[in-house]
């Protein structure tokens, strides 16, 4: 075990190193002066990076790790550490730079440590480097050194980003019992906070008193590559090789789209020049501080998601596919850098910028002058982005961002409290999450000290919570796109740890289990497919008026093709039907909402949730369920259902006994109903379960619940959070003040989430209430914006 004390003692000296190297470094030329495409201010000590590796290496002696073990990594450190303080004094040739650091990789392949094993992959199986394990070892060190100096621009950006990377590569090697490497990792991670104290920006610096320096950057990059090489080829490795790409995947394709471009160019790769991902950012508005934060977590959170995933089980193939995609995105973001500087500079204006008013477009203007601090939008943001992202990951982190939402909301005073009160809509809720609560305190089954249960999911999507929600997002226009994105790659994720990738790399298809739980699978991907399907109709619509269009359908056809598959995996009949039902919705409303002919759907809009169609049809027969056409297993509920409709119970049961099952769950929860039919039973499941109805702990059927538990009040109280809102949303689109795409793919998930409502129970499902909860929300947005249009109209104000 590591003592605590020795990452402290790298702290404390690394914090008192740099401050008494700063006054010789200045007198000896190592500080960086302003002038050309470095824009700070002032002449800076360039002696950062050698206060991290003076506190990082004195401490080294005191850790139980043998010296033979580690030599090369000490020489390399000492190697790189002493080319940096020269190459910032003297502006050393690139050439002699490269040169060295192919040295220090190959000195490491000499201490025995080469990417030898990378994966096993389809078709190919263990992919092993053989004879090309040393040079590819070596230069792929060298380039990870060059891409963590590259990223040495912005205050704290380097130091960050490395911390970040450094904290993943720490979490394997105490899984995989490697302290040692755990206790270097350790002390260098201190070693960089201490570093980071002088070189961040924060509340008690507002700018960096010190540089890392290329003595630091590249003793840097060359550390985190010894650290995956050894943690890769470790014999009991936890994780794939493939994994720590994700791990240092934000640098490393900085580095490599940065060099294309400057050979392209015609120029040397090596050239500075101001082209990197964080000079977008500052050319955007975002500042130093943002800029370094925002990269900071990016590279951390694909760190997080190559090793969890990989933790997952999740195949190499995979993992390596998610890498290409990102690969691609990454140049296309860096390849149009005046376009996302643009599209950049709106969402800095409208988030991180002091002083502004919410004032983009035709639907924020509803409400001009909202006077908010930055501080609460912020945290609603976050709030948001973490619900969104969350929703099927982390049932805890999905609260805590609804939690700081609804914070955000209730300090927003008055204006939230003046907005929400004059709401019908909100009185409405407020009557029917009392009515809910009054029911389940009388039916004993509703407890404060563990907030969990089917009467708890029936108080979150009485439309209460969502009304916060719903405010912030009514101000918060130009991050829909946004957070709907980051709600597909959460349930892209979700699938991902979820699936049982031992039996889907088995090609054992027909399992439902395989794909993760049959029925929040299924729920997740009905609806994903669903805003899928929008967004490739409104790509359809405007193809050819630009790339934006093409990428949407792009992006679409590729999400839809695998969401297509899981849906038809988990076997889940109801998903299908609320899949085509949203779809159907979709395509019957488009002439109505739609009432521009440019947002019809046109031929190739018809022609979309066809093809769709075919590939479920396809995927099923020919790929999944081999044994069982899909027409079949269609015909086979509905067959059981004439059986029972013509009193044949026997043959029905025999036929499909789940459709006998919910028939008769569906007729108990109906003698509930009739018994009281006005306030309900406040039963939300069958009594006295016993027989074929043992497993089942409710009636099947959200509405069914409902009636049974809550009457014909609770029923109508339902449907009025739910018509409210809606009729919000038509008006919204009727107006023009939503694009048609908004108005007809929210219509469609709630048609979608309707039909599940009828012939399931979602709220067993965290994620099911969270997207619920969110999809109420984004009704209840148009709700309030009416709201304001009526409060203008009445003032005489043009909106």
């Amino acid at each position: 075990m590591i003592s605590p004390l020795l990452p402290l003692m790298a702290l404390a000296l690394t914090s008192v190193a740099i401050p008494l190297l700063n006054k010789p470094a200045v007198a000896l030329g190592l500080a960086d002066a302003p002038g050309g495409r470095k824009q700070h201010d002032g002449i800076i000590p360039l002696t950062g990076g050698l206060g991290v590796f003076i506190g990082f290496l004195l401490v080294q002696p005191l850790l139980a790790v043998p010296l033979a073990a580690v030599w090369p990594l000490y020489l390399g450190v000492v190697v790189l550490v002493a080319c940096g303080v020269v190459d910032d004094a003297r502006d050393m040739r690139s050439t002699v730079k490269l040169a060295v650091q192919l040295a220090v990789a190959a000195l490491m392949v000499v201490g025995g440590h080469t990417l030898e094993y990378v994966g096993e992959f389809p078709l190919l199986g263990t992919v092993r480097l053989e004879w090309m394990a040393v040079p590819i070892t070596i230069v792929a060190v060298a380039g990870l050194i060059n891409a963590i100096n590259m990223m040495d621009g912005v205050d704290g950006l380097a130091g960050g980003s490395a911390l970040g990377s450094l904290g993943w590569l720490a979490l394997v090697a105490a899984v995989q019992g490697q302290t040692g490497l755990f206790a270097v990792i350790l002390i260098l991670g201190a070693s960089l906070v201490g570093f980071l104290l002088f070189n961040i920006r924060h509340p008690w610096r507002q700018r960096a008193s010190v540089f890392m320096g290329d003595a630091g950057s590249m003793a840097l990059g060359f550390v985190i590559a010894w650290c995956i090489v050894v943690l890769s080829q470790h014999p009991a490795a936890v994780i794939s090789p493939i994994a720590y790409g994700w791990v240092v995947a934000l640098p490393v394709m900085d580095t490599l789209s940065l060099m294309v471009r400057r050979v392209r160019k015609g120029r040397s790769p090596f050239s500075a020049d101001r082209d990197h991902l964080h000079h977008i950012f500052l050319r955007a508005g975002f500042t130093p501080g943002q800029t370094t934060m925002i990269l900071m977590l990016l590279v951390a959170g694909l760190g997080g998601i190559g090793v969890m995933l990989s933790l997952a089980g999740v195949p190499d193939a995979v993992l390596l596919a998610g890498l290409v995609l990102l690969a691609g995105l990454h140049a296309m973001f860096v390849g149009r850098a005046w376009r996302t500087s643009k599209a950049l500079r709106r969402l800095h204006r409208l988030t991180l910028r002091q002083n502004t008013s919410f004032t983009a477009g035709r639907l924020v203007r509803l409400r001009r002058y909202t006077q908010l601090g930055r501080g609460r939008r912020q945290m609603a943001l976050l709030g948001l982005y973490l619900l969104a992202f969350t929703l099927g990951l982390n049932v805890y982190l999905a609260v805590l961002g609804g939690l700081l939402v609804v914070a955000a909301a209730a300090l927003a005073y008055p204006l939230f409290w003046r907005d929400v009160l004059k709401l019908r809509l909100f009185w409405v809720s407020l009557a029917l999450t009392a009515y809910v609560m009054l029911h389940g305190l009388l039916a004993g089954d509703l407890s404060f000290t563990t907030p969990a249960g089917p009467w708890w999911g029936l108080m979150a999507v009485t439309g209460l919570v969502s009304l916060p929600m719903a405010w912030w997002l009514a101000q918060l226009r130009l991050h829909w796109n946004w957070l709907v994105l980051a709600l597909v790659l959460g349930g892209v994720l979700t699938f991902l740890v979820r699936a049982d990738w031992r039996q889907l790399g088995a090609l054992q298809l027909a399992s439902p289990w395989s794909w993760g739980a049959p029925a929040e699978m299924g729920f997740m991907a009905s609806l994903g497919l669903v805003m899928l399907l929008a967004l490739l109709f409104v790509g359809l619509q405007r193809l050819g008026t630009g790339w934006r269009p093409a990428l949407q359908v792009g992006v679409a056809l590729a999400l839809s093709v695998p969401g297509v598959m899981v849906l038809m995996g988990t076997g889940y009949f109801t998903a299908w039907l609320a899949t085509a039902m949203g779809g159907l919705v979709y395509v019957l409303a488009s002439p109505v909402l739609g009432q521009h002919p440019g947002h019809r759907l046109g031929r190739l809009g018809i022609m979309a949730p066809l093809a769709v169609a075919m590939l479920g049809v396809l995927s099923h027969d020919w790929l999944i369920y081999q044994h069982a056409s899909l027409i079949d297993r269609l015909l086979v509920p509905l067959q059981a259902i004439g059986l029972v409709l013509n009193g044949e119970l026997a043959e029905a049961r025999a036929l499909h006994a789940g459709v006998v099952e919910r028939l008769v769950l569906w007729q108990q929860a109906w003698q509930g109903v009739s018994g009281q039919p006005l306030f309900g039973a406040g039963q939300l499941a069958p009594v006295n379960a016993s027989g074929e109805l043992a497993g089942y702990h409710d009636y099947a059927s959200l509405v069914a619940s409902i009636a049974s538990g809550l009457g014909l009040v609770g029923l109508l109280g339902y449907m009025a959070v739910v018509l409210i809102p809606l009729n919000s949303l038509v008006w919204a689109n009727l107006k023009r003040h939503w694009h048609p795409v908004w108005g007809l793919g929210i219509l469609s998930c709630v048609v979608s989430v309707m039909v599940f409502s009828l012939f399931s129970m979602p709220l067993h499902y965290p994620g099911a209430i969270g997207v619920i909860i969110l999809l109420s929300a984004s009704m209840q947005v148009a709700s309030f914006q009416r709201a304001w249009y009526q409060q203008r109209m009445a003032a005489g104000r043009k909106p």
